[in-house]
């Protein structure tokens, strides 16, 4: 196991509320089939997504900062245009555990 992996398995294992910025509507794409899958097992998600007022089910927030409540794992799963957006929200919130995608 890579040291990456452990950080993943120890964030998946230690929260079960994940705030997903950039969720999808499209069931097609990652940031719509993966908060899906980690749905149907047990997490809760939080989607983010200026577009969508729900989402899996689950209110979706405008904006990081619309969140109301504390955000504790925090996949980004826009594209990179669109995470340049939250990341000012993303330092002025506390976040336990941010994660980012995986360099192409």
């Amino acid at each position: 196991m890579t040291g990456t992996d452990s950080i993943v398995e120890r964030i998946l294992t230690s929260y079960g509320t994940i705030t997903v910025v950039g969720a999808s509507r499209a069931p097609h794409k990652a940031a719509h089939s993966v908060p899906a899958h980690m749905q149907r097992h047990g997490w809760r998600i939080i989607p983010v997504n200026p577009h969508a007022d729900q989402l899996l089910g689950e209110p979706a927030y405008r904006t990081l900062a619309d969140v109301p409540e504390p955000v504790a794992a925090l996949p980004l799963a826009a594209d990179d245009a669109a995470v340049q957006a939250p990341t000012a929200a993303i330092a002025s919130i506390s976040i336990k555990a941010p994660l980012g995608r995986p360099a192409a």
